[in-house]
């Protein structure tokens, strides 16, 4: 699996993965976006609850994409394997 992103600055990092590296990955960052749903529940103070919210969406998206889905962002359409 070949993954490349797009930085704000226009510069695109490349991530070669094997199949296992792949599977590896997205079940760990399965694993800390379910923490983080917690650690948001049960985090009084609102601009952190933000922050955290927005590093859940940010990981969602990584493991949207890890998973295969189209994504306008790289123009490279479907990316690894299905879940």
């Amino acid at each position: 699996m070949s993954v490349t992103t797009k930085r704000n600055t226009g510069k695109t990092t490349d991530l070669v993965l094997t199949e296992q590296e792949s599977n590896e990955l997205r079940l760990a960052l399965r694993t800390y976006v379910t923490d983080l749903r917690m650690e948001i529940a049960h985090t009084d103070r609102y601009e952190f609850r933000e922050e955290l919210k927005a590093s859940r969406a940010v990981l969602e998206e990584i493991l949207r994409r890890l998973s295969g889905a189209p994504t306008a962002m790289t123009g490279q359409g479907r990316q690894g394997e299905a879940e």
